[in-house]
């Protein structure tokens, strides 16, 4: 008996989506046939996978980050974890030299990619950038919704 297991990975871009699908066949009989993974929508469109945090620029969903730390409310501070997507709107304001001054809201997540609370910093700026991962930014206020 032959069986067909079929598995899909998005695939997100700046400019593009695609949807590959690959096929793997295999001649063992009485196994279960594993379930197909089917792309969930979140806010920053559809996704394979799960994600804790998307991060809105302006009011569009730009990409989504593995993680927010040292949020310093005295410093008007708070350090972003990119994660594996890298959009081109937020790499061009990390890269602003502080120039670039932005409304951003960080959305928490659900484990079905809907929005539970979002945190808006007003007039944001980078100031520090680490190791193509951190990117350490100055508000003038921070709302929680």
């Amino acid at each position: 008996m032959t069986r067909a297991n079929s598995r899909r990975l998005l695939l997100a871009g700046a400019t593009a989506t695609a949807l590959l699908t690959l096929g793997v066949f295999s001649g063992s009989a009485g196994a279960a046939v594993a379930p197909t993974a089917t792309a969930a929508s979140g806010p920053c469109g559809p996704s394979a996978s799960r994600h804790d945090f998307a991060l809105f620029m302006d009011g569009a969903c730009v990409e989504y980050i593995a993680g927010i730390g040292d949020l310093n409310l005295s410093a008007k501070q708070v350090t972003l974890y990119r994660g594996a997507t890298r959009s081109r709107p937020f790499t061009d304001f990390i890269f602003s030299g502080g120039r670039l001054h932005k409304n951003i809201t960080v959305a928490v997540l659900d484990g079905e990619n809907r929005i539970v609370k979002r945190y808006n910093f007003r007039n944001a700026h980078v100031i520090r950038y680490t190791n193509d991962t951190a990117a350490t930014m100055q508000f003038q206020q921070v709302i929680v919704e």
